[in-house]
């Protein structure tokens, strides 16, 4: 039984030996995951897919804070532009070390050259080749400059005889007034300066007022110091009658070790002594000043705006101010960029003056301010997009209740800047 129960098996066998070959699977490949055909190679493209979509996921949930992040500074107020608001969000968000170096790439070569400044510098009421010079007009200071040994510059000023003739056909040096300010004839005057003589190209626009007929404001932004003050970040509606100019406060403030006072509150940090201040009374008179100290805070002080040091002190440009050493002005280097920067100071008959140029160094808007007369200076902001003058002229006629002209056609930023809420804080000047 066992032998005839072998033989059908044997048989069995023998049959399957000598019958047809299986079918070879090997081209098929081996069987992959859960009975899947192809092994490794044949499942790669699924396998991407699915890295590729994981990838996705894990960069949109990543994006997701970041492009709103992004989205919030696209859409905050004001009216800075999409290049000023994308470079204020990187420099924000660890960038800020990148930007710097782009910028001084940029800035230090963008050196002007030629024998004139560019048209679009120059206020359009100072381009007539041909003038006679008002009455009331008078030449700006000249200086005859002196290099010391550590780099500094001095000047020994001295003012020429009133109104004496433009120099090259042109109302440069000479001030002028600004007409259709709601201030008046004789408040205000302005004039353009070239502060130094290997550079003819480069100039700075300046600004004079008189502060016995003005006074001056200090405007919070929105983010630069933040907060929430009473004209709101912006020239109210109910103060633009009055209001005839506004322009840029200083650096932001964590570039600056200073600080603000103002409406009865510190903001940011406190005053620092010894950086240079721009300091207004209650009678709406502006100084500035290295801050003294605490001591200084009287009842009598209404705002206080610190940046950096002083630029000009004692009627000449800082001494050190060239080789900058402790950083006193910033990063050394970033002195060198030819860029837009801004200056603010008082001269001795306690005019306030503004001066700001489109490719200038630090020196040079120094020295600028010195042949303007200032015997105290500090400087404002620096930077494209960043430095903004603009005039206010009552228009009871249009729906802002002014018209806005720049100081000069080259400045960046919208002429109505200012009428709205901005980031940055600022200074307004304003009818008493």
């Amino acid at each position: 039984m066992t032998v005839l129960d072998a033989r059908p098996t044997q048989a069995t066998t023998d049959e399957i030996e000598v019958g047809p070959p299986p079918p070879d699977r090997s081209a098929a490949g081996p069987r992959g995951p859960g009975g899947r055909r192809g092994g490794r190679r044949g499942d790669t493209p699924r396998r991407r897919r699915h890295l590729v979509r994981n990838l996705a996921i894990v960069l949109a949930v990543v994006m997701v804070p970041v492009g709103w992040s992004y989205a919030g500074y696209l859409t905050a107020p004001g009216d800075a532009p999409l290049q000023v608001r994308s470079v204020d969000w990187l420099r924000d968000h660890g960038f800020e070390s990148a930007i710097n170096d782009v910028e001084q790439w940029w800035y230090t070569r963008k050196r002007p050259t030629g024998s004139h400044p560019p048209k679009a510098d120059i206020p359009i009421a100072l381009r007539r080749t041909s003038a006679t010079v008002p009455a009331d007009a008078d030449r700006a200071v000249t200086a005859d400059r002196k290099v010391t040994a550590d780099g500094s510059v001095t000047a020994d000023t001295g003012v020429s005889a009133a109104g004496a003739a433009p120099q090259r056909g042109t109302l440069e040096a000479v001030w002028m007034p600004v007409a259709g300010l709601a201030s008046g004839p004789g408040a205000v005057q302005e004039t353009y300066l070239h502060p130094d003589a290997a550079a003819p190209a480069v100039i700075a626009d300046v600004v004079r007022f008189d502060q016995s007929k003005l006074r001056t404001v200090y405007v919070p932004g929105t983010k630069e110091p933040g907060g929430t003050w009473a004209w709101g970040s912006e020239i109210p509606m109910r103060d633009r009658p009055t209001v005839i100019a506004a322009f840029n406060a200083g650096f932001k403030f964590r570039h600056t070790r200073g600080g603000v006072y103002t409406e009865g509150r510190h903001a940011v940090r406190p005053l620092e002594a010894g950086l240079a201040s721009l300091v207004i009374d209650r009678s709406g008179r502006a100084d500035v000043v290295a801050w003294p100290g605490p001591s200084a805070l009287t009842k009598d002080v209404v705002s206080v705006r610190q940046n950096l040091d002083l630029i000009v002190d004692a009627g000449a440009p800082a001494k050190g101010l060239k080789a900058d050493r402790g950083g006193r002005w910033g990063t050394k280097r970033s002195q060198f960029q030819y860029t837009w920067r801004s200056a603010v100071g008082v001269d001795a008959q306690g005019r306030l003056l503004y001066a700001a140029g489109s490719q200038i160094t630090l020196t040079q808007l120094a020295r600028a301010m010195v042949d303007a007369g200032a015997v105290r200076a500090m400087q404002l902001d620096i930077h494209d997009g960043v430095v903004t003058f603009n005039w206010f002229r009552p228009d009871p006629a249009s729906k802002l209740g002014v018209s806005a002209a720049k100081l000069s056609p080259s400045m960046q930023r919208k002429a109505t800047r200012f009428l709205s809420a901005d980031w940055r804080d600022f200074i307004a000047v304003q009818v008493r």
